[in-house]
């Protein structure tokens, strides 16, 4: 039987962090939104998509690393050769997502969306 009690294996919560990011995010794909202080539906969902985004890295980084923090800095990986492999391909394959969006499927996206997926590309 479960005391209630958090080990301390267990890290930072991360799941309400995960679940607020991924409804902010969705909700960039909704024609929902209000013109906000820049007085543009349209950049008010973005910049609600950016926070979802910014969230959704930050439960990553907890459930990943089990703390607080922001830098997955070399020394927390339990294999950083590994690591760097993985982030290279999740880097290109985001860099194509980000073309295909913003080409052959730039009608079914808002318009800045390949742009943004090919910053993070870039970034990654």
């Amino acid at each position: 039987m479960s005391s209630g009690k958090r080990s301390a294996d267990d890290g930072p919560p991360w799941q309400g962090l995960a679940l607020i990011g991924a409804l902010l995010i969705a909700q960039t794909f909704t024609d929902f939104g209000w013109k906000g202080p820049w007085n543009d539906p349209s950049f008010t969902q973005g910049a609600i998509g950016l926070l979802g985004g910014v969230m959704l890295y930050l439960a990553w980084f907890r459930w990943h690393f089990k703390l607080h923090g922001l830098l997955p800095t070399l020394d927390r990986w339990k294999d950083p050769e590994k690591g760097m492999r993985l982030l290279a391909l999740a880097g290109a394959a985001t860099f194509i997502a980000a073309w295909v969006v913003g080409n052959p499927l730039a009608s079914y996206f808002p318009e800045p969306s390949g742009l943004l997926l090919g910053l993070f590309g870039l970034l990654m």
